[in-house]
């Protein structure tokens, strides 16, 4: 048999490869795949465990010399009382045209910035050009991706972020403004948002967390915490009134409990319109249809974004020297 090997990677080795502007081109060219029909993926699979869950997210993409690979991801919310990532996984990457394994990668970081870079994406497709006010909702890991992300697609002069501790949003403020940002705390969450012109949702809670009514017309929402079918951040009322996109309608239609629960409601038909990220980035669908129009960005997080993001780095690694290759198998 020949002699293979495989490149494990850490995520000191990763976040040096892979800043934000980077993250964003990458995910791009995988909904552009997506929308183009070159890319695959099957719904995630999840598995319950005692205190969280473990999902399985495979993709392969066939355009650009392709990229092949899963995600094993947990998400444990309890261990942020223990001072643990709440996500942590790994991204397995495979030769597309041999199948052979050719490189391991810790998937904190990966997920945590392709999650922002998508985020990024459908503020730059769908938000005002002219905004310059955003809210970030949550101050954990997201809440400062995020905040970096925006940085790429909008002209800040006004970033407010609130949490349910004022502490910790004083806290990622002090980050955000490290960062050059023009970053404050807002202690109640209404006032965060009015006359925010982007809305960035990335909490883990389990119900809504704010008034629709403090979302003023011509505002863009990247509803991102969200993942299963029971928990929502955004209100019905503000879902069923704004026009919707998604990064996939089958995952969507599934998972997301922002879009699952404003059907219950009554607040949006059993079949709404859920225009694909894609359709927009390759002129198939419109976006912003008008100055006035309220956009909402249901993001879920698909297999073909962290593959994307994974391959890039990967690449970078080899050509760079970073990394630890083992004699596989």
């Amino acid at each position: 048999m020949r002699a293979t090997s495989m490149l494990v990677l850490r995520e000191r080795d990763i976040v040096p490869l892979l800043p934000m502007r980077d993250a964003i081109h990458a995910v791009e060219r995988a909904l552009r795949a997506q929308a183009d029909g070159m890319a695959r993926m099957p719904l995630r699979v999840g598995v319950p465990a005692h205190a969280g869950i473990l999902a399985a997210m495979p993709g392969s993409l066939i355009a650009g010399g392709g990229a092949l690979g899963a995600k094993l991801v947990t998400v444990f919310e309890g261990n942020a009382e223990r001072q643990i990532p709440t996500h942590q996984g790994v991204v397995m990457l495979f030769d597309p045209g041999t199948g052979t394994p050719i490189a391991l990668l810790d998937a904190r970081y990966l997920t945590e910035v392709r999650t922002a870079a998508v985020s990024a994406v459908a503020t730059r497709l769908l938000a005002n050009p002219q905004a310059h006010v955003a809210a970030i909702l949550g101050t954990g890991v997201q809440a400062r991706s995020h905040a970096l992300a925006m940085r790429e697609v909008m002209a800040l002069d006004d970033l407010r972020i609130w949490g349910r501790s004022i502490e910790r949003a004083e806290e990622a403020a002090a980050w955000a403004r490290e960062q050059g940002l023009p970053a404050r705390a807002v202690a109640e969450v209404d006032v965060a948002i009015r006359g925010a012109q982007v809305v960035n949702t990335v909490t883990s809670a389990k119900a809504s967390i704010f008034d629709d009514a403090a979302v003023g017309p011509g505002a863009h929402v990247n509803a991102v915490g969200s993942s299963t079918p029971v928990a929502r951040e955004v209100p019905g009322t503000l879902v069923g009134r704004a026009r919707l996109f998604v990064d996939s309608r089958e995952g969507a239609m599934n998972e997301s409990g922002d879009i699952l629960l404003a059907i219950t409601d009554g607040a949006l038909t059993a079949h709404p319109e859920l225009t694909l990220l894609g359709d927009v980035l390759t002129q198939r669908a419109h976006g912003r249809r008008s100055p006035e129009e309220i956009t909402l960005f249901d993001s879920l997080g698909i297999a073909i974004e962290d593959v994307a993001c994974a391959a890039l780095v990967a690449d970078r690694a080899r050509d760079q020297g970073v990394g630890t290759e083992i004699e596989f198998p």
